[in-house]
């Protein structure tokens, strides 16, 4: 019996777009959305960011620095929320949630993530957001990111479930294998109708369970 359902946050309950973001960003600097890419991604950046590793201050000192061509002085806020509105929220899982809570199970999102990209979300108010979530587990918070052991080992502190009683659905194999590892059952996936077929599969919402509501 599930327990617990612990959710990923991009592309299982917000779509994302690496792209978007580059070039909303190439436009704040004035630069090309390749050199943004490379900064921030080819670069190792972002990793550390979500890691924990650099501060949302030090983030936009050090892609500041490293796009030597331009001496365009943007605020910190605009170039940290340039590369977060990159997010489409999964309009379905809002309901999915609603389900799995009906059915008295708890639920929670575990993800890696960085602090700018966590607050961008959590500004939208939106309805996937509203929901009261029982635990959330961001690798930037922790030190750590999936599939490393360490983050899982805090995710199961913070939901306080025997491990054989977790769902974590994720949307690449690499995680999902790291949870499994640890006696977790975990499914790859992403949002929307995969999403609810992994957990009509695992009995944690109804077979009958349709995107227009769900079944008593």
């Amino acid at each position: 019996m599930i327990e617990f359902v612990y959710f990923d946050l991009g592309n299982v309950l917000w779509k994302f777009d690496e792209d978007v973001a580059c070039a909303n960003t190439a436009k704040v600097f004035g630069v090309a959305p390749a050199l943004i890419r490379d900064a921030v991604y080819g670069s190792g950046l972002q990793n550390r960011f979500e890691h924990g590793g650099v501060t949302p201050r030090g983030f936009v000192d050090e892609l500041t620095r490293s796009l030597a061509s331009t001496r365009k002085a943007v605020s910190e806020q605009v170039v940290l929320d340039s590369l977060s509105n990159m997010f489409v929220p999964i309009e379905e899982m809002v309901m999915a949630i609603d389900a799995v809570r009906q059915k008295g199970t708890k639920v929670g999102i575990l993800s890696n993530t960085c602090h700018s990209h966590w607050d961008w979300i959590a500004r939208q108010e939106h309805a996937l957001m509203s929901s009261r979530f029982d635990a959330v587990v961001l690798s930037h918070e922790v030190n750590s990111m999936k599939p490393d052991d360490q983050i899982y080992r805090a995710a199961e502190l913070a939901c306080h479930t025997p491990v054989d009683r977790i769902l974590f659905l994720d949307d690449k194999e690499e995680n999902v294998l790291a949870a499994k590892r640890r006696g977790w059952r975990a499914e790859c996936c992403v949002g929307g109708g995969s999403a609810v077929q992994m957990l009509i599969k695992h009995n944690v919402i109804n077979e009958s369970w349709s995107a227009g509501g769900s079944s008593s």
